[in-house]
């Protein structure tokens, strides 16, 4: 396997515009990603964590251009001899490499056309390639299999299919193409409890079958855990901490990841609950507050974080923190599941 990292995203940014008046005048921007780095290896599972708004969502589509980024770089190497930057491509780059990436959506209710049939769904990427009708079929009949589908039941329409089953639909178009890197938006969150488990072996099983790398999109630190190799916690457009999972679990060293890990769900119900409740809101991406983002709502924050933006910076090896009193903070953690 090459050393060389499948993704390489530096200074990624993606700002939408706030207009007002009649003509439409911008006032503004929301910077929902906001000078994003980071290196994806092959195949890794990169999780990517945060609340709702934190920009998760809109980092993953810039990362495989489903919407233009504003300014960075996305380097992709599907092959070893071949790098180019998605965030500057033109179409007709874009196009040839599609096939390399592509994306899970966490709804599959409303990621699935009602009037196309199962076949045709999993069938359209290879279409929008100009694969051959003659090997559309073998190759939508063989990844419905390693998805868990019954090829008999392709012929029928989406709302025959349970939640589970309508995810393992999207998860096989997401594949038929044989891409390198899977962009997963929150592909569990939609499922119940019961369904959540088998589709994260699913993924599991397909990632080590076909040597896949995933950035795993998600707000539950929990799911994160059994399938993450590293974990990478946004808050307000920015990674606030990257680390491997099990380090960032057992020794966080953001005070934000520290409250996050302490809503993770106890095994044991007689434990002590400790969740840390932050008070305020999240701050506006639109005006975020002076300083480090998060001192509003820190119960740490000292007169330097209301002050000056923290960087990220490597707090000790493989370890990434933003935030100014990281080696001076002894932050609790969670015991990792040992079951896996």
């Amino acid at each position: 396997m090459s050393n060389k990292p499948l993704l390489k995203i530096e200074g990624l940014k993606k700002y939408f515009p706030i207009e007002s008046g009649a003509l439409r005048k911008v006032t503004g921007y929301v910077k929902a990603v906001d000078d994003v780095s980071f290196e994806l290896a092959r195949g890794e599972v990169l999780g990517l964590v945060g609340e709702s708004g934190c920009g998760k969502t809109t980092l993953g589509r810039c990362i495989i251009r489903a919407i233009d980024p504003t300014g960075g770089a996305v380097h992709f190497s599907p092959l070893d001899d071949e790098s180019i930057d998605l965030a500057s491509a033109d179409k007709k780059t874009l196009r040839r490499n599609r096939r390399h990436m592509n994306m899970v959506f966490q709804d599959p209710f409303s990621s699935l056309s009602p009037r196309m049939t199962v076949r045709d769904i999993i069938a359209e990427p290879l279409r929008a390639q100009k694969i051959p009708e003659s090997e559309i079929n073998g190759k939508v009949e063989r990844i419905a299999e390693s998805c868990g589908l019954n090829p008999a039941f392709l012929s029928r329409y989406p709302n025959a299919f349970s939640g589970g089953q309508r995810q393992r639909v999207c998860i096989a178009r997401a594949l038929v193409t044989d891409p390198v890197l899977v962009v997963a938006d929150e592909p569990v969150s939609a499922l119940d409890v019961s369904v959540q488990g088998q589709i994260l072996n699913l993924l599991q099983h397909l990632r080590q079958e076909l040597n896949l790398s995933f950035i795993f999109v998600a707000h539950d630190l929990s799911v994160v855990e059994h399938i993450a190799d590293r974990v990478a916690v946004m808050y307000v457009g920015k990674i606030i901490e990257l680390t491997d999972t099990e380090q960032l679990y057992s020794r966080p060293q953001h005070p934000y990841t520290e409250a996050l890990l302490s809503a993770v769900p106890k095994p044991d119900p007689d434990l002590p609950d400790e969740t840390i409740i932050l008070g305020g809101e999240v701050a506006s991406a639109a005006n975020p507050p002076s300083g480090c983002y998060f001192h509003p709502r820190c119960r740490y924050a000292g007169e330097i974080c209301r002050t000056e933006a923290p960087t990220l910076r490597e707090v000790e090896p493989g370890h990434w923190s933003a935030c100014h009193l990281a080696e001076s903070l002894d932050l609790a953690g969670v015991v990792p599941d040992q079951d896996d």
